[in-house]
């Protein structure tokens, strides 16, 4: 299955999940084989074990799809959101994780899940900067680097107990050609033997990095 395949079931999967958010993976999937077969039709061949593409499905269609119950009223689609390296390769075939096994991530990329061009973004963490970009577009990613942050770093290579610790998370950047502004905040945690393992949104928007 080819990268622009894979994108477009992503983008199919983002959009159905706007327009039914109480749809289960189930249901996705027998709408994406109806809105794209051709894409559909590789993914199927490439990824014969339906229970695979059911995960892929959860993992595309954004961190408040549940299949559960419809968002809270006031609950906005994110337009950017924190992914680890085998959740990039995932999106994007041709990137390559690091062969160093652990349950988390050690490095950290915000996705464009949006339709749209995403631009000044700004990205700080337990409010050092840790990067910034002046566009991205969507389906594409930029990495939060935080190494910068020294006391990060020292928790990361400590062996202590609890191995977990808490850091908040905070992005801003403008859509819609400039006209609008947008933010991500929320608590990425790490465990200092798995590197990153989890991001919280809040309104019950959480996922786990991989």
């Amino acid at each position: 299955m080819n990268r622009t395949d894979r994108r477009l079931l992503a983008q199919q999967t983002q959009a159905l999940d706007r327009e039914h958010p109480e749809w289960n993976a189930r249901e996705l999937d027998a709408e994406l084989a109806m809105r794209a077969p051709v894409a559909y039709g590789g993914w199927a061949e490439s990824t014969p074990e339906l229970a695979s593409r059911r995960r892929s499905i959860q993992r595309w269609r954004g961190p408040e799809g549940s299949g559960a119950a419809p968002r809270a009223a006031g609950l906005l689609f994110p337009y950017l959101w924190p992914v680890g390296e085998r959740q990039r390769h995932e999106l994007e075939p041709g990137y390559v994780p690091s062969s160093r096994l652990s349950a988390g991530s050690w490095r950290i990329f915000l996705y464009n899940c949006s339709p749209e061009t995403v631009r000044e973004i700004h990205v700080t963490l337990d409010r050092a900067v840790v990067g910034y970009s002046p566009f991205l577009l969507p389906g594409r990613f930029t990495e939060v680097l935080w190494q910068r942050v020294p006391a990060i770093k020292e928790v990361a290579l400590a062996d202590v107990e609890p191995p977990v610790s808490d850091h908040p998370l905070r992005v801003q950047f403008v859509l819609a050609r400039g006209t609008r502004e947008g933010r991500l905040e929320g608590t990425l945690r790490l465990r200092n033997d798995q590197g990153w393992a989890e991001f919280d949104g809040g309104g019950g928007r959480r996922k786990e990095l991989e």
